[in-house]
């Protein structure tokens, strides 16, 4: 007689078998067993080659190559991004703009964010820049005040709202609670008080438009101050410089313009400008590409914006103030809800400019990893 494995070789071979025996082997027992009833999905992040990671308590050990030598323990609460994996190896972008690796099983990565960006806030992967930290001061106010640290404090508010839904009346500007526009899926933070000396460490620009292009992040946010006004203004003179390279940027940028000079206007202030008050683009005369490198590093819709003027002494009064910083957070979490859910553009977005002069940019050369060794216990 022949046996059951053996049909099911000619059933297979011939395309057909008997009906008698089709469906039933000896004592009716089916020849095709029923799939499984659980199947095992493989959590994308362990074999993600792109993604990134918080540096846990305690830090964890960064080599110089793969399988190479350790190099320093870095400092936890820092966020990296990773670019490439081989096995357990992830190829890491560091704070000052190197490579470097780590295994896998230091830390917990997440996988890069493939899907594109939607109208639904709840799946928006977003990344926020506080601008400047460490020995990149940026701006110095009258009295002292630190751009890089007013900088982080409006990032936080503005994290804060992405993170929880609300209401938002468009015309008055008034945001409450409700469901309307829920939160967003996640929110990432290139420099944040987690890490190592409250927040106040130093960044390369590679790093910060690393660590949102390898968490495939729907827009980047980058948040400052200004200095250094040309003229006295007859509203807030805040500017919003938009991507050149990246889709949308300009759209992006018009909007939180738009909406943060409503946030801001209602405030006493003797405003202090530029020549242009809007949306803007500075470009590098000898490329054409963006000036900034932030910006030109990015790959989604990506803006820089300076809110207020530091160095004039009524609006580096009012940006020390918590209603002020909340209200320069409010207009940009509004202008990112615009750009998200409704095809809104603004009047107020401007072309692309040549900008020769010099920045003034810190360099990264003699930057320091954050090491675990300087955390305070």
């Amino acid at each position: 007689m022949a046996t059951l494995g053996a049909l099911s070789l000619v059933a297979a071979a011939c395309g057909s078998v008997d009906p008698t025996i089709a469906g039933a082997g000896p004592r009716g027992v089916p020849t095709t067993l029923p799939p499984p009833t659980t199947t095992t999905t493989l959590d994308p992040s362990l074999t993600a080659t792109e993604g990134y990671f918080q540096i846990p308590v305690g830090g964890a050990d960064l080599y110089n190559v793969a399988n190479g030598t350790v190099v320093q323990t870095i400092a936890q609460g820092l966020t990296l991004g990773f670019i490439s994996r081989s096995g357990e190896w992830l190829e890491v972008v560091t704070p000052c703009g190197t490579t470097a690796f780590m295994t896998d099983t230091q830390v917990t990565p997440v996988a890069k964010t493939v899907s594109p960006a939607t109208s639904d806030l709840s799946q928006l992967v977003l990344a926020l820049d506080p601008g400047h930290g460490g020995r990149d001061w940026g701006g110095v106010g009258p009295t002292g005040a630190s751009e890089k640290s007013i900088n982080l404090d409006i990032s936080l508010r503005l994290k804060q709202l992405l993170e929880t839904p609300h209401e938002i009346d468009f015309v008055t500007g008034a945001i409450t609670p409700g469901s309307s526009y829920p939160a967003v899926k996640s929110v990432l933070l290139t420099r944040s008080p987690d890490g190592p000396d409250g927040g106040d460490y130093e960044l390369g620009l590679a790093y910060r438009a690393g660590l949102a292009n390898a968490a495939g992040a729907h827009a980047l946010i980058s948040i400052h101050n200004n200095t250094v006004p040309t003229q006295e203004v007859d509203r807030p003179g805040s500017e919003v410089f938009y991507s050149l390279a990246a889709p949308d940027s300009d759209r992006l940028a018009g909007l939180i313009y738009d909406e943060l000079v409503k946030s801001l206007a209602p405030f006493d202030a003797n405003w202090s400008g530029g020549t242009l008050l809007g949306a803007r683009a500075r470009m590098d005369p000898k490329s054409g590409g963006d000036y900034y490198g932030l910006l030109r590093r990015a790959q989604m819709p990506s803006v820089i914006v300076e809110g207020a003027y530091l160095s004039e002494p009524e609006e580096e009064a009012l940006l020390k103030s918590a209603d002020f910083q909340q209200a320069y957070a409010e207009g940009v979490y509004r202008g990112i809800v615009r750009f998200f859910t409704t095809a809104d553009t603004s009047n107020n977005i401007f072309s692309p400019e040549p900008f020769p002069d010099d920045a003034g940019t810190v360099s990264t050369r003699s930057c320091k990893i954050p090491s675990q060794a300087d955390v305070t216990p």
